[in-house]
C-alpha cells in the first residue's frame, strides 16, 4: 500500500512540476529568443485536458485499481492523441 501511494505522489508531482515551472519557463525562453510561445491553448485542448484531469482523479480517488480503470486511462490517452493530431490550426 505504501509503495502505491509513493508512486502516485511521484506521478502527480511531476505533472504539477511541468504545469507550474516548465510551461512558464518556455514562455520566458520564447521572449528571449524572439519566438512567440504563449500559453493560449485552443478550447478543444482545454476540454481534453480537463476531461483527463477528471478521469484521472476519479481513478485515483480510491487506492485500488482494476483492468477497467486501466483501459479507461489508455483509451483516454488514445483519444487525446487522435484529437490533437486531427485538430485544425486556426491561424
Amino acid at each position: 500500500m505504501h509503495v502505491h501511494v509513493c508512486d502516485t505522489a511521484v506521478a502527480l508531482g511531476s505533472s504539477v512540476q511541468i504545469a507550474l515551472f516548465v510551461l512558464p519557463l518556455t514562455v520566458v525562453i520564447g521572449w528571449f529568443t524572439g519566438r512567440e510561445m504563449t500559453m493560449k491553448f485552443p478550447q478543444f485542448e482545454v476540454a481534453l485536458y480537463l476531461m483527463s484531469v477528471i478521469i484521472v482523479s476519479m481513478c485515483l480517488s480510491n487506492a485500488r485499481s482494476n483492468w477497467l480503470e486501466g483501459s479507461l486511462l489508455v483509451s483516454l490517452y488514445a483519444l487525446i492523441a487522435v484529437g490533437i493530431y486531427f485538430e485544425k490550426d486556426l491561424e
